[in-house]
């Protein structure tokens, strides 16, 4: 029984539509693929809006092949209290921005930040970054980035990872409408 009801969980979880972002229309772009919420499966980006954005108190920044793309830029970045996050920079992502805009310790100078959180559950995702309007008036021409999203790896998975997780080898799979038709027999 315990089997049965995991069978029917997992084609109950693929069977279903989940909320995906309008502006991430999915196409052919060489193997990426999209970036959702560890804690709903939300999609909040798309791997394609993936950038280097490099911050100058990164503790480590490393390149990494993530997400269907390569080199990938991973910074290791630290708060004031200690607590390490390691962030991807991405130019779109769907978030809810959460509260005003603070200056202070930004990882980026010359941009204010905001918690971005999951639109679907409200995990927190990462920041949004958005160029300070004293930073705008004296802007330096070499850095056109008015806004982006630094989002926290542990807390975002890729949909193929997603999907590998899901998927049933071929020696269990069922005909699950003749384990249907059974059940309702009981």
């Amino acid at each position: 029984m315990f089997y049965l009801s995991h069978i029917v969980l997992i084609s109950y979880i693929s069977c279903n539509s989940y909320t995906f972002a309008e502006q991430f229309p999915k196409s052919d772009k060489n193997g990426q693929e999209l970036l959702l919420c560890r804690k709903c499966g939300a999609d909040v980006a798309d791997s394609y809006y993936l950038f280097s954005k490099p911050s100058p108190g990164a503790h480590k920044t490393d390149k990494q092949n993530l997400f269907g793309r390569q080199n990938v830029t991973v910074q290791t970045l630290v708060n004031p209290f200690g607590i390490k996050f390691d962030v991807v920079t991405a130019e779109k992502a769907r978030c809810d921005n959460i509260g005003p805009n603070q200056g202070a310790d930004s990882w980026f100078p010359g941009y204010s930040w905001r918690i971005c959180a999951c639109p679907h559950c409200g995990q927190h995702l990462g920041w949004t970054f958005e160029k300070s309007i004293s930073n705008n008036i004296d802007s330096d021409s070499s850095d056109n980035v008015k806004s982006f999203h630094g989002l926290i790896l542990r807390n975002i998975l890729g949909e193929n990872f997603t999907d590998s997780l899901i998927m049933m080898p071929k020696m269990y799979k069922i005909d699950l409408q003749g384990c249907y038709q059974s059940c309702e027999k009981m």
